[in-house]
């Protein structure tokens, strides 16, 4: 016994001398205590972390930071939420293995998420090629970023396959992860603390950026629109009031482009129910939606006019952007884009390297002292992937839109309405936007969207055996 306490002692006096030198030390008996909780309590595991996942991920940009001497590992709760989250995901797993249950229970979907992986792989091999140790860094950094988004998807997927009936609480815990940053958005526009921009205030909740905020409320104000038209007089009312105050703080941050898709998502709405509705639910659809934007235009309509007043999207703009000349955001995305499709075809097969974007970008921000991102998923792939990696990430997101729609006309008369206000903001942020949501950089919007989507793919109730035939 005194030598057992001994050993335990000098772990301790060890690891603690150790975190002297270098704090994530600490991180290694906090791993092997989560993966033992995980291991022993799985149901419990799987509760909890749904729960972060779904409710408590969207609050926590706000602690994380660009700026120079950050580098591409330090850590901060968003980093620590999802390195916890990716090593959830992976004891589960091999609970799941142990137990004969499958990591995939949707062989389409698996297949959809390799062309996701390749792509991001590619930039791993490529970033180690060109740059050594610092961009191998950086590709790992985005790899294993996106690999935490995925592996939070699939512990809420096993948490719903393990209680079906906890859909409708996964849903409550989604609004509930809204509270916060709507909450902190609302001080901002009363006491303005939010994001400056000149003499401009924009509110961004606990997002990093306005854009970020506005981008992820969007899905909630579409499902909030789509089951309005089946929902009792009341219910339609909250639904629909809840919509529009969301829709006012989307213009609140000023954000062109969540505008933009917000628009989007409410045209390609019924359009996509048109198939399951006929033409009576299109109409009421269309009348629903142009309600919505209506009384929108009616709230926000001067804000959005004079955040779309200054861009020009004409001749002179091309041709300002030609000569080099940046006189409002449209301008200033073509020369960004003009100067990375330029450093993309340095290496155009595989690309510079995962997460090289924010490394090699001439354009430096401000405030942070370093490179901007390339404001456009497809660009950023180009650069960052080349060609081959690119055409992995448009695969990847034409089957995920695919899937999700396919999910959707499978759904019961209950959930569709939601399947397909989540599929139309989707298409709408990934590719009918052009990428300038810039989806695949924004963590927490895809942490909201895979949640919908896990929450949404409720598996069949098993069917009783038929009886046997009598002779």
């Amino acid at each position: 016994m005194p030598r057992r306490s001994a050993f335990w002692v000098a772990a301790v006096v060890s690891l603690a001398a150790l975190a002297v030198f270098e704090p994530r030390v600490t991180a290694a008996p906090v791993a092997v205590a989560i993966a033992v909780l995980v291991w022993r309590w799985p149901a419990a595991a799987l509760h909890v972390a749904a729960f972060a996942a779904l409710a408590v991920r969207p609050s926590l940009d706000v602690f994380s930071e660009r700026r120079v001497g950050v580098g591409p590992f330090a850590l901060s709760p968003a980093v620590a939420f999802g390195a916890a989250m990716l090593w959830v995901a992976l004891v589960l797993a091999a609970r799941r293995r142990r137990d004969g249950l499958r990591t995939w229970t949707d062989a389409r979907l698996f297949r959809t998420h390799v062309w996701l992986f390749v792509a991001y792989g590619i930039g791993v091999y490529s970033g180690w090629h060109w740059y050594g140790a610092a961009g191998l860094s950086q590709g790992v950094r985005e790899l294993v970023r996106v690999a935490s988004i995925v592996a939070a998807f699939l512990v809420v997927l096993w948490w719903i396959e393990a209680n079906p009936q906890a859909s409708g609480r996964g849903w409550a815990y989604l609004v509930v992860g809204t509270l916060v940053p709507i909450a902190v958005a609302l001080t901002q526009l009363v006491t303005g603390q939010g994001y400056l921009e000149g003499d401009l205030l924009r509110i961004s909740g606990t997002f990093s950026h306005p854009s970020n905020f506005a981008q992820y409320l969007i899905p909630f104000i579409m499902v909030a629109v789509a089951g309005s038209a089946a929902s009792p007089a009341m219910f339609r009312a909250l639904r629909l009031g809840w919509a529009l105050g969301l829709s006012l703080l989307v213009a609140l941050t000023y954000s062109r482009t969540a505008l933009l898709a917000l628009a989007i998502s409410l045209v390609l709405l019924p359009i996509l129910m048109a198939a399951r509705t006929g033409r009576r639910g299109l109409a009421q659809g269309v009348v629903i939606v142009a309600l919505v934007g209506a009384l929108g235009w009616w709230l926000a309509g001067d804000l959005i006019r004079a955040r779309f007043a200054g861009v020009n999207l004409g001749v002179v703009a091309w041709e300002e952007a030609r000569q080099g000349v940046s006189e409002n955001s449209f301008t200033w995305r073509l020369i960004t884009w003009g100067g990375l499709v330029r450093l993309g075809l340095l290496h155009p097969l595989v690309g510079h390297g995962g997460g090289m974007t924010t490394v090699l970008n001439p354009m430096i921000e401000e405030g942070s002292g370093l490179p901007f991102s390339a404001h456009d998923d497809f660009v950023k792939f180009f650069v960052e992937t080349g060609a081959l990696g690119l055409a992995c990430y448009v695969i990847y997101g034409i089957r995920l839109c695919a899937w999700t729609l396919g999910r959707a006309r499978a759904a019961g008369s209950a959930t569709a309405p939601a399947a397909y206000a989540v599929t139309a903001s989707l298409l709408s942020l990934m590719f009918f936007t052009a990428g300038v949501a810039e989806l695949a950089v924004n963590t927490a919007i895809l942490h909201a969207l895979y949640g919908m989507l896990a929450v949404l793919t409720v598996p069949p109730e098993p069917t009783a055996p038929a009886p046997p035939l009598r002779r």
